[in-house]
């Protein structure tokens, strides 16, 4: 090997290598730094929420003042059919879902210490679609998102800013005690749903805490055989809808649809809009260092390609002295996987160091944020410097058999 590497050494252009060396370690730290800081927004973005992923809107219809004083089921804020059809047929919408609401009275009963409360609830249900299948229960015990009319226990899920306002509003003053997450889970809950006719009791647990819904969630199959058993006779119009859009792709025209309709986004619509415009700058931020590493790639390649051209007469007659294909392609493949390894990570290493400052400011943002383990940097380090290597490899092993037949 050392004998076929001095012959075949000369002509070696050691500007390019350097210069293939340079610009693909400017191009790896930007794809490393941008694809972490595309998984720590998408935490970020998720406000924690191990519920539903980011990119969901909820929209509704504003209440107005004919709507208020009528009791008429057409004149209340409802979507209709062709307007979901309309939604659905937006280019940046991939699917839209109908919260299901209770047509029955509920009545939810606790007991904290001596004190009992009972107090009237409302339950609603989306798509189990858009509810994260492996989202981590409070309370640290799994509970499958289902329950049926004869389920010993029907799971719920309530929004964070009730079990805050609990926990720092009526606890605090009327001397309770606070709820910790771990034992929210195991807090015993009961329903009393009433037709009109009877009452039926069912057992309750939150086994979950949502950031982005302000409703109580039950399981969709729950709430359908519910409605079905216990008010037959009531069916109403959706008057809240969930979208669901990558919000890296989303278009700015769904919300200036939105806005001609006048649907109203819950939650801050800016906030959303931010998101999208976030995600965006990140897809063009990879997108350019991906352009930087695919020339400092075809750069090297060209290089080795002209290097074997220019030797082709020493690879036929390595070639027919009894040299194999493999032996001759391995004196440009290992310098060049060599390259490959070193350039990806002295990025990982150079991403590492710089990236902190970004991560830095999300956490000032949101003192509660934590970021992704770095190791998604090293993960995408590993895969891109094999692609490159094999593509390489492949690459030289062709053009040098080419000169040997």
């Amino acid at each position: 090997m050392a004998l076929l590497f001095k012959l075949l050494k000369k002509n070696v252009s050691w500007v390019q290598l350097v210069g293939f060396l340079l610009v693909n370690i400017v191009g790896g730290v930007i794809v490393l730094a941008g694809v972490q800081a595309r998984a720590d927004f998408n935490r970020f973005s998720d406000g924690g929420d191990q519920l539903l992923s980011s990119g969901y809107v909820v929209v509704s219809k504003p209440v107005t003042a004919v709507s208020t004083v009528s009791s008429l089921p057409g004149l209340k804020p409802s979507f209709s059919d062709r307007e979901i059809e309309e939604l659905e047929a937006l280019s940046s919408v991939a699917s839209v879902g109908a919260f299901v609401s209770a047509d029955f009275d509920i009545r939810a009963a606790l007991a904290i210490g001596q004190v009992r409360i009972r107090t009237d609830i409302f339950l609603e249900a989306v798509p189990d679609k858009f509810i994260k299948n492996d989202f981590k229960s409070v309370g640290g015990v799994k509970r499958p998102w289902s329950a049926s009319l004869e389920s010993d226990t029907v799971p719920i899920i309530i929004p964070r800013n009730y079990y805050n306002l609990y926990n720092y509003g009526f606890a605090a003053s009327h001397g309770l005690p606070q709820i910790s997450d771990e034992f929210l889970g195991k807090f015993p809950i009961k329903l009393y749903i009433n037709d009109g006719e009877r009452v039926v009791e069912y057992d309750a647990v939150v086994c979950g805490l949502t950031n982005k819904l302000n409703t109580i969630l039950v399981p969709i199959d729950f709430m359908e055989a519910a409605n079905a058993a216990y008010a037959p006779d009531t069916h109403s119009s959706p008057s809240r809808l969930i979208l669901a859009t990558d919000a890296s792709e989303a278009e700015e025209s769904l919300f200036d649809y939105l806005d001609e309709n006048g649907y109203v986004v819950e939650g801050d619509s800016s906030h959303v809009r931010l998101q999208t415009f976030m995600y965006t700058l990140l897809a063009v931020v990879i997108a350019v260092g991906f352009v930087f590493s695919l020339l400092a790639f075809f750069l090297l390649l060209i290089s080795v390609v002209l290097l074997i051209e220019k030797n082709k007469e020493k690879v036929g007659n390595l070639y027919s002295i009894g040299y194999s294909e493999r032996e001759i392609s391995r004196v440009y493949q290992l310098p060049v996987i060599i390259a490959d390894v070193s350039v990806w990570t002295i990025a990982v290493v150079a991403a590492m160091c710089i990236y902190p400052s970004f991560s830095g400011l999300l956490i000032n943002v949101s003192p509660g944020f934590r970021p992704c383990s770095m190791l998604v940097m090293a993960f995408m380090a590993l895969v891109l410097a094999l692609l490159f290597s094999l593509l390489h490899v492949a690459v030289i092993y062709r053009q040098v058999k080419r000169h040997c037949k």
